[in-house]
């Protein structure tokens, strides 16, 4: 095996997976330069059917970002002024722009501190008159609990929408996500596990009917969303992109397969109390690892020591969205005391297509060590 000491390891390589795709991509281009259809052409078109089709959805509607795609779901959800929107604080900001963008409220919940998505045990207690939408977010590709999760959307007549930007290619009971609530947003940006080459996103929708008015949304057609008139707006996914992301699509099992050799390797030798832990079989429960990250109490000397030995480590979500200046726009129920413990001791170590077994065994061996130490 070769001697990976004192090598710098980076979070990302979002160069090395794109070399057996390079040609093929290339070719593509020529293609759209020989033929001019940049715009809403074949590529999006066999995009959408064929991630609808992975995700057991209605349709999908290919949009300009992760952000455009929450931003028309919630608009379609009738979210605007007054309405709240039940979701998580431990996610990117972009989750809760759309929201306050639209006019409406975010309502924090807190943490499951073993997975560390939203706390179902919780929703209940956030719900008021004012409830339209719980939003889900499969943080770092790990699964919400999505029965529990609906199971109190259903009592209250509230929607579920799933934020799956990390999450393309994760199940629950089986099931992919996406499939669950009543529409689900995906991005493509270039770290995704399924990514492109620029921003792109995607609205999965489990009805025609709403596909076929946030097609419209994206295309400049103004539409009625209970009685009210919404006007449209250029929201749509390019054609380079969508011939990327195809690209990448086809050689997704293979990639993924990749970043769960290195989840193993992870998982081998960092204890289960530090980390996600491994699903049990026949769960149908299956996590991709967008983010592999460890639970690390004074965090600070493993960052040291992960930085002395050249290794790229994240830190996400510290503080949460609850201590985020946008707060003033938010609503928060109950304690966000697990959304602030993963705020100080969550660490994402590199995990991604083309990082080599040596370098995860390195890694894996220098936070076994630091944890027993």
């Amino acid at each position: 095996m070769p001697d990976s000491r004192g090598r710098r390891v980076a979070r990302y390589d979002l160069i090395t997976p794109m070399i057996p795709c390079k040609n093929e991509i290339l070719a593509g281009v020529e293609k759209l330069l020989d033929t001019g259809g940049y715009i809403l052409g074949e590529n999006v078109t066999a995009l959408e059917q064929e991630l609808a089709a992975a995700l057991d959805c209605a349709d999908g509607i290919g949009v300009a970002s992760g952000s455009a795609a929450l931003y028309l779901a919630l608009q379609l959800a009738g979210v605007g002024p007054g309405i709240e929107v039940i979701t998580t604080p431990y996610t990117f900001v972009a989750t809760i722009e759309a929201i306050i963008r639209l006019g409406g409220t975010p309502v924090f919940i807190d943490l499951d501190p073993v997975d560390l998505n939203m706390d179902p045990a919780l929703l209940e207690a956030a719900v008021t008159e004012r409830t339209k939408v719980i939003l889900a977010v499969h943080i770092f590709g790990m699964p919400c609990r999505m029965d529990e999760i609906q199971a109190v959307a259903d009592k209250h007549g509230l929607d579920v929408i799933e934020d799956m930007c990390q999450a393309f290619g994760s199940l629950y009971q089986g099931k992919p996500c996406g499939s669950f609530g009543r529409m689900s947003c995906i991005s493509f940006y270039p770290t995704k596990n399924l990514p492109g080459i620029g921003d792109g996103g995607m609205v999965l929708c489990n009805g025609a009917d709403d596909a076929a008015l946030i097609r419209k949304l994206r295309g400049h057609e103004a539409v009625r969303i209970n009685g009210r008139l919404h006007a449209g707006w250029n929201s749509r996914i390019d054609e380079i992109q969508a011939m990327a992301i195809r690209v990448r699509l086809a050689r997704f099992t293979d990639e993924q397969s990749d970043r769960d050799r290195a989840a193993a390797i992870y998982n081998g030798l960092i204890p289960a109390a530090h980390r996600l832990p491994t699903p049990r079989p026949g769960t149908g429960l299956r996590v991709t690892h967008h983010q592999y990250w460890i639970r690390v109490p004074e965090r600070g000397r493993l960052e040291e020591k992960l930085t002395a030995e050249g290794i790229d480590y994240g830190i996400y979500y510290d503080p949460p969205l609850h201590r985020d200046e946008l707060v003033e726009l938010c609503r928060v129920s109950g304690e966000m005391t697990e959304a602030e413990r993963a705020g100080r001791e969550v660490l994402a170590l590199p995990i991604h297509q083309a990082l080599p077994d040596e370098d995860a065994l390195r890694i894996g061996n220098i936070v076994r060590e630091h944890l027993g130490a």
